[in-house]
């Protein structure tokens, strides 16, 4: 029973699709530096096989210079061995060659009492340099780690530009399906009214009715008419004022040859001080009735005002109504 149910898992495991693979790793040809004197011949080989163990590490697929010269004639393959490893023709050789994506070029090399160790990265196609980084002043055991630093930061920088991440799409939102209503015949439907924002009420009052809500000028416009009759009554009024206080200062200073001229002289100037003490009042009364008419807050006034002058005295009285 074990066997045929084996068989059988084989055959559909076979059978079953194959999973969509990754993107292609990137390629990398893996050359060594020139040789640069004060290097040690040993630490070059070092640096070399532990770039290639941290590019694998990374997910990169390397690819050694000897496995690519091995194949070539010997006149070709010393060529390229020897040919400057700066250049962008001896760089874009050896990418053909090797048919990869990138160039990287471990360089160890003297610097100061120490070393400078990094990595350069150049386009296969071409030889165009793509990213480099290298850590100065470092001692031979530092050497290793100041490789692992420069990897660090060109291996990101070349995957950007060779396996760029794809952009995904906007979201596509789904139509929205109109809704058809339902109509019956023989029934009334509802008419949809104005979309309203929920907690505003629809104007309802436009002020267009009939009824007056403002303030009429019929108040204002009258109110001229007792402010101008108590300015004139008020004028009057202090003419005779004047004239009753001449004939006080007549008496007091004149001799008359009879009591009957005196008499007529102390009645004129009672009279005069009487209209002008009644005209200087209700000149003042009339004044403030005018600016009360004019100030006070009324909403409709029907006033007929009138004037009454008399050789004893005058008057001012108004007719009309306030609402």
């Amino acid at each position: 029973m074990l066997i045929p149910f084996l068989a059988a898992l084989t055959l559909v495991v076979a059978q079953a699709p194959a999973l969509p693979s990754s993107a292609k790793p990137v390629t990398v040809l893996l050359a060594p530096t020139d040789v640069t004197r004060g290097t040690p011949r040993y630490l070059i080989g070092t640096a070399q096989e532990h770039v290639a163990e941290q590019l694998k590490a990374r997910g990169l697929e390397v690819i050694r210079v000897e496995d690519v010269t091995r194949t070539l004639p010997k006149k070709k393959r010393t060529a390229m061995m020897r040919c400057n490893r700066t250049q962008p023709s001896c760089i874009a050789s050896l990418g053909i060659a090797a048919k990869t994506d990138v160039v990287m070029v471990t360089e160890i090399g003297p610097y100061l009492n120490a070393y400078k160790a990094g990595v350069r990265v150049y386009t296969a196609h071409d030889g165009a340099p793509l990213v480099e980084e290298s850590v100065p002043g470092v001692s031979e055991d530092q050497v290793l780690d100041a490789l692992n630093k420069s990897l660090d930061v060109v291996v990101p920088r070349t995957l950007r530009v060779l396996r760029p991440e794809p952009v995904a799409p906007p979201p596509v939102t789904p139509p929205v399906a109109q809704q058809t209503p339902n109509v019956t015949p023989g029934e009334k439907q509802p008419v949809p009214g104005p979309d309203l924002t929920p907690g505003v009420q629809p104007p309802t009052d436009l002020g267009l009715s009939g009824t007056p809500t403002g303030e009429t000028p019929g108040r204002r416009k009258w109110a001229w008419v007792p402010a101008a009759g108590g300015v004139v009554l008020a004028g009057v009024g202090t003419v005779f004022y004047v004239q009753s206080r001449g004939k006080l200062s007549d008496l007091n200073n004149n001799e008359y040859p009879n009591l009957s001229d005196a008499e007529k002289v102390r009645d004129s100037g009672k009279r005069s001080q009487t209209l002008g003490v009644v005209g200087i009042g209700v000149g003042a009364a009339a004044i403030a009735a005018g600016a009360l008419m004019y100030f006070l807050p009324v909403k409709q006034t029907n006033v007929q005002p009138s004037v009454t002058l008399t050789p004893q005295g005058g008057g001012l009285s108004f007719a009309g109504t306030w609402q």
